[in-house]
């Protein structure tokens, strides 16, 4: 059982303050009373209900207002199946990357804004399908139509101007690639977010356009640049600028933004133009317009939640409160005065009166004591076999809020507090396995790998256990972390006798097996190499042992005792002993590795570029 509003059982605090307050009402009102008649002329005088229903009106009160609170805390228990729809627009993203974007009339050039804008649409239509197209000379698909918003922003982020092979700038060639990524011909809400500084450089425009009309697509488009422009950077082969680019003539390219020509790609087709700039990135208008669309069903999924059952604890909770406001009722008051007054003219008639209070007491103490047990017995009817602790601890829901504060610590990556919750609930219900996997999980990412070693082992003994199969495959990768290559891959053996299909299991069974093959021959090779070793050093030491052991003597008593070596000092000298160089050494030639191999890539990509284009190459 969970709770959607835990907050609200603070509310439960109030209660007994109310029960205090109401004794002590209680008592001021016998003083007073006392003052007036005395206590054995009471049942003679007094023509209200016996005070017991007081206490029986107090304590239905009391249930109901606590079945309130907890309802409102919205307890939940056993699980509901939902079906859901995702509804969106197919969206094609066109990316100018020609080497006019690197212009920067705008800060800190054009094509940073464009990807700004870009990103904000990919934010703003939640639950549309994306696809992505880089455009220049020619137009290159990066990413197809997909669900998968976070890949269309990762081959976004990784973009730059130049990176099409085919220099220059094809708007036609942009919109004709982004008509093919559309794979539903027969869809209405199809749309083509062009994001370019304007300039056609080959004259394809009216066709692709023709295409989008007869086609039913909607081409927005987004215009970067100023109207006044700014020369175009010319970029070397190492990735370097080498000054501006120059047209046949000698003249320097400068580029504008063309609005006109963006505007009429737009308007025939019934979409929108939108202009940004560094102050204001974001196309909401677009995306607006876009959402305002007719949704389509784009993906159906099906999702399991935990079932309302606030309506136990309102219930018991309206009951009790009608009852405590009912009770007594007209007729048990009537029949109440008329034994008060056969009472008054029977000699002791006050003995009978004290029995009858007491009696009342006690039922009214029964009936509060059923109460309570009823509504403990309610808070875990949805979970007939799940392991109990007390029942203090269940109507507390001491396990629920301790495994729901483990598991906010867990997701937070703050795994020893997630370990002191897991650990606390276990102690509540050291019987339930779930609890005890949570612990060993916790233990895990706490890096107490022997610890968890023995829960996972313990919990995956029994087959029949739901538990046994994760318990075996996390067993397996605590071995594997603490490099015991060989008890690991048993235990994925294990797990693939209960689950022989699993894919993880069956891949990290070959990881052991093969981190298992290459510790057995570096262990073969490092004995041989010890052996060799004590071969040559046995044959130097048995000729220079008699002449160097006293010098080795006296330099023992003169020298200091080595000072141990710091564990940063051992990784060093073992990384020395491995690889022959320093770590930080190592790393370096890593990184310049990359380096070059990034800017053999640039210069790879400028020579096609070079030999694919002459002339107007921006």
């Amino acid at each position: 059982m969970e709770l959607a509003q835990p907050l609200w059982l603070w509310a439960l605090l109030l209660l007994p303050v109310l029960a205090a307050a109401e004794v002590w009402a209680v008592r001021r009102d016998r003083d007073r009373t006392a003052r007036l008649v005395s206590r054995a002329l009471w049942g003679r005088v007094l023509r209200t209900p016996h005070e017991a229903w007081r206490f029986v009106r107090l304590a239905l009160l009391l249930t109901g207002a606590a079945g309130l609170i907890v309802a409102l805390a919205q307890p939940r228990w056993g699980l509901v199946r939902e079906k859901l729809e995702r509804e969106g627009v197919d969206v094609v993203l066109v990316a100018d990357t020609s080497a006019s974007m690197g212009v920067e009339d705008v800060q800190p050039n054009r094509f940073f804004v464009a990807k700004a804008a870009l990103s904000s649409l990919l934010d703003r239509l939640e639950g549309s399908r994306f696809a992505l197209v880089a455009l220049e000379g020619e137009a290159y698909p990066l990413v197809p139509l997909t669900l998968d918003a976070d890949a269309v922003g990762l081959f976004l982020e990784t973009m730059e101007p130049g990176i099409v092979p085919t220099p220059g700038t094809s708007l036609g060639a942009g919109l004709t690639k982004a008509l093919d990524m559309f794979v539903d011909k027969n869809r209405n809400n199809k749309v083509i977010v062009l994001v370019s500084d304007g300039e056609d450089l080959e004259g394809e425009v009216e066709s692709a356009v023709r295409k989008a009309k007869e086609a039913g697509v909607i081409v927005h488009t987004v215009g970067v640049g100023t109207s006044a422009g700014a020369p175009v950077p010319d970029v070397d082969r190492d990735g370097n600028r080498a000054g501006f680019k120059k047209d046949e003539n000698g003249t320097v390219v400068v580029s504008k933004l063309n609005e006109a020509n963006l505007k009429e790609i737009a308007q025939a087709t019934g979409g929108q133009y939108v202009r940004v700039s560094a102050a204001n990135p974001s196309a909401w208008q677009l995306a607006s317009a876009i959402e305002g669309m007719e949704q389509r069903t784009l993906a159906q999924e099906y999702s399991y939640r935990r079932k309302e059952r606030f309506q136990w604890p309102l219930g018991i909770g309206l009951v009790a409160l009608s009852l405590g406001l009912l009770l007594p009722l007209p007729v048990i008051a009537w029949q109440w005065r008329r034994k008060r007054q056969a009472a008054a003219s029977i000699p002791g008639a006050e003995l009978g009166a004290q029995g009858s209070l007491e009696t009342t007491t006690r039922a009214t103490r029964a009936t509060v004591f059923a109460l309570t047990l009823f509504a403990a017995t309610m808070a875990g009817a949805g979970e007939p076999q799940k392991p109990r602790g007390s029942v203090i601890d269940e109507v507390l829901l001491r396990p629920q809020r301790l495994t729901s504060a483990g598991r906010k610590a867990y997701d937070k990556g703050d795994y020893p507090r997630a370990q002191e919750r897991f650990d606390k609930a276990a102690g509540v219900l050291p019987d339930d396995p779930r609890t005890r996997f949570n612990l060993a999980d916790a233990l895990f990412k706490a890096g107490k790998l022997e610890q968890a070693a023995e829960l996972f082992r313990a919990l995956g003994t029994d087959d029949k256990s739901p538990l046994a199969a994760a318990a075996r495959y996390n067993l397996g990768n605590t071995l594997l972390q603490k490099q015991e290559f060989k008890d690991a891959a048993e235990s994925y053996r294990r797990t693939l006798e209960l689950l022989p299909g699993d894919p993880d299991a069956r891949r990290n069974m070959e990881i052991a097996l093969r981190a298992l093959r290459e510790q057995e021959q570096k262990q073969q090779q490092q004995d041989k190499q010890d052996k060799d070793q004590d071969k040559q050093s046995k044959k130097q030491n048995d000729q220079q042992q008699q002449r160097h052991e006293q010098q080795k003597q006296d330099q023992k008593r003169e020298q200091p005792q080595p000072r141990p070596q710091t564990r940063e000092e051992k990784e060093q000298e073992r990384w020395k002993q491995e690889t022959g160089m320093p770590k930080e050494r190592a790393m370096q030639l890593l990184s310049a590795l990359e380096q070059n191999e990034k800017d053999e890539q640039k210069k790879q990509l400028a020579l096609l570029r070079a030999g694919k284009k002459k002339g107007k190459d921006w």
